[in-house]
Protein backbone atom coordinates (compact mmCIF):
# COMPACT_ATOMS: atom_id res chain seq x y z
CA UNK A 1 0.00 0.00 0.00
CA UNK A 2 1.22 3.53 -0.79
CA UNK A 3 1.28 6.32 1.61
CA UNK A 4 -1.67 8.31 0.68
CA UNK A 5 -0.22 11.63 -1.08
CA UNK A 6 -2.36 13.33 -3.27
CA UNK A 7 -1.85 12.80 -6.94
CA UNK A 8 -0.62 16.00 -7.65
CA UNK A 9 1.71 15.94 -4.32
CA UNK A 10 5.28 17.29 -5.11
CA UNK A 11 8.11 15.22 -3.95
CA UNK A 12 11.67 16.50 -4.47
CA UNK A 13 15.36 16.20 -3.34
CA UNK A 14 17.75 19.28 -2.84
CA UNK A 15 20.94 19.05 -2.69
CA UNK A 16 23.47 22.24 -0.83
CA UNK A 17 26.77 22.40 -0.01
CA UNK A 18 28.03 23.72 3.06
CA UNK A 19 31.70 25.70 3.40
CA UNK A 20 34.13 24.15 5.44
CA UNK A 21 33.70 25.22 8.78
CA UNK A 22 30.14 26.29 8.33
CA UNK A 23 28.75 22.51 9.59
CA UNK A 24 28.06 23.30 13.33
CA UNK A 25 25.88 26.85 12.88
CA UNK A 26 24.38 25.13 9.63
CA UNK A 27 23.27 22.19 12.08
CA UNK A 28 22.11 25.22 14.21
CA UNK A 29 20.05 27.10 11.67
CA UNK A 30 18.44 24.10 10.11
CA UNK A 31 16.50 23.38 13.85
CA UNK A 32 15.30 26.73 13.10
CA UNK A 33 14.40 26.35 9.80
CA UNK A 34 12.62 22.84 10.05
CA UNK A 35 10.45 23.95 13.45
CA UNK A 36 9.08 26.74 11.74
CA UNK A 37 8.02 25.16 8.48
CA UNK A 38 6.51 22.58 10.63
CA UNK A 39 4.49 24.87 12.35
CA UNK A 40 3.91 27.54 9.47
CA UNK A 41 3.46 25.31 6.39
CA UNK A 42 1.03 22.97 6.29
CA UNK A 43 1.35 22.12 2.88
CA UNK A 44 5.05 20.84 3.38
CA UNK A 45 3.78 17.00 3.92
CA UNK A 46 7.33 15.98 4.60
CA UNK A 47 10.66 17.67 4.92
CA UNK A 48 13.38 15.74 5.95
CA UNK A 49 17.10 16.54 5.89
CA UNK A 50 20.20 14.66 5.60
CA UNK A 51 23.95 14.70 6.26
CA UNK A 52 26.12 11.75 4.74
CA UNK A 53 27.83 10.37 6.98
CA UNK A 54 30.43 7.69 7.61
CA UNK A 55 29.56 4.03 6.76
CA UNK A 56 31.43 0.37 7.73
CA UNK A 57 33.33 -0.49 4.92
CA UNK A 58 30.44 -3.35 3.92
CA UNK A 59 28.24 -0.26 3.80
CA UNK A 60 30.06 2.00 2.24
CA UNK A 61 28.93 3.28 -1.27
CA UNK A 62 31.38 4.83 -4.07
CA UNK A 63 31.87 7.39 -4.19
CA UNK A 64 31.20 8.41 -0.83
CA UNK A 65 29.38 10.98 0.62
CA UNK A 66 30.89 14.28 0.88
CA UNK A 67 30.08 15.47 4.99
CA UNK A 68 30.11 19.04 3.27
CA UNK A 69 26.42 18.66 1.52
CA UNK A 70 23.07 18.27 2.61
CA UNK A 71 20.34 16.03 1.13
CA UNK A 72 16.55 17.29 1.23
CA UNK A 73 13.33 15.22 0.69
CA UNK A 74 10.50 17.24 0.71
CA UNK A 75 6.55 16.35 -0.93
CA UNK A 76 4.31 19.56 -1.08
CA UNK A 77 0.92 19.25 -1.26
CA UNK A 78 0.74 20.88 -4.75
CA UNK A 79 3.05 22.85 -6.98
CA UNK A 80 1.28 26.12 -5.34
CA UNK A 81 3.16 24.89 -2.00
CA UNK A 82 6.64 24.54 -2.87
CA UNK A 83 6.50 27.80 -4.60
CA UNK A 84 4.75 29.44 -1.01
CA UNK A 85 7.95 28.03 0.80
CA UNK A 86 10.55 28.89 -2.11
CA UNK A 87 9.31 32.52 -2.22
CA UNK A 88 7.87 33.09 1.91
CA UNK A 89 9.04 34.41 4.92
CA UNK A 90 10.41 31.53 6.10
CA UNK A 91 12.91 30.14 3.82
CA UNK A 92 14.15 33.12 2.55
CA UNK A 93 15.04 34.42 5.80
CA UNK A 94 16.47 31.71 6.05
CA UNK A 95 18.71 31.88 2.90
CA UNK A 96 18.77 35.24 3.52
CA UNK A 97 20.60 34.83 7.35
CA UNK A 98 22.57 31.67 6.50
CA UNK A 99 23.57 31.90 3.15
CA UNK A 100 26.62 32.80 3.46
CA UNK A 101 27.26 29.32 5.14
CA UNK A 102 26.85 27.43 1.47
CA UNK A 103 28.54 27.27 -1.81
CA UNK A 104 27.17 29.47 -3.62
CA UNK A 105 26.52 31.34 -7.11
CA UNK A 106 25.39 35.08 -8.19
CA UNK A 107 24.88 35.91 -4.04
CA UNK A 108 23.06 32.59 -3.37
CA UNK A 109 23.46 29.08 -2.05
CA UNK A 110 24.20 26.41 -5.25
CA UNK A 111 22.12 23.66 -5.02
CA UNK A 112 20.66 20.79 -7.22
CA UNK A 113 17.10 20.05 -7.04
CA UNK A 114 15.37 17.12 -8.88
CA UNK A 115 11.45 16.54 -9.02
CA UNK A 116 10.57 13.30 -8.37
CA UNK A 117 7.59 11.13 -9.53
CA UNK A 118 6.05 8.87 -6.55
CA UNK A 119 6.02 5.20 -8.18
CA UNK A 120 5.73 3.46 -5.47
CA UNK A 121 6.54 3.38 -1.16
CA UNK A 122 6.05 4.19 2.42
CA UNK A 123 6.98 6.13 5.14
CA UNK A 124 6.56 4.58 8.69
CA UNK A 125 6.89 6.34 11.69
CA UNK A 126 9.48 5.30 13.76
CA UNK A 127 8.92 2.93 17.33
CA UNK A 128 8.97 4.70 20.38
Amino acid sequence: MMTPYPDDALHLTSEWFILPGGEAQVEQALAVLVQAVLSQEPDTLAYLVHRPRAAPSRLQSLPPGSPQSLLFYEIYRNDAAFLLHVNGPVFQAFVAEHGHLFIGAEGRPFTTVAFLSQVNGFMRSAPV
